[in-house]
């Protein structure tokens, strides 16, 4: 399984590996969903609150998205920024 730094960073998939955005992990790996939903990291933000299995943190990050966005969502955000579960098939990584 991914670790939570490639998790919340990965854009994409190849087979069975994550492609990483390696910029954005180091810059912004060690910080919390809720830190990430402040800075409008609302992708990386939700990934975040998902890996860490956190409704508290993944409600924040709605409250915010919300607040900055035109369009209100009430449920479905993951389906929205194209987020899938962590996965036990993901066997490696690829940075870029």
């Amino acid at each position: 399984m991914l670790k939570r730094k490639d998790y919340i960073f990965t854009i994409g998939y190849d087979g069975d590996k994550a492609i990483v955005d390696k910029r954005s992990k180091s810059r912004f790996g060690k910080l919390s969903a809720r830190e990430l939903a402040d800075k409008g990291m609302f992708r990386a933000a939700y990934l975040a609150a998902t890996y860490d299995a956190d409704n508290a943190a993944a409600e924040y990050v709605l409250k915010k998205f919300n607040s900055v966005s035109p369009h209100k969502i009430e449920a479905g955000i993951d389906r929205i920024l194209g987020i899938q579960p962590p996965s036990e098939s993901i066997t490696g990584t690829r940075t870029i």
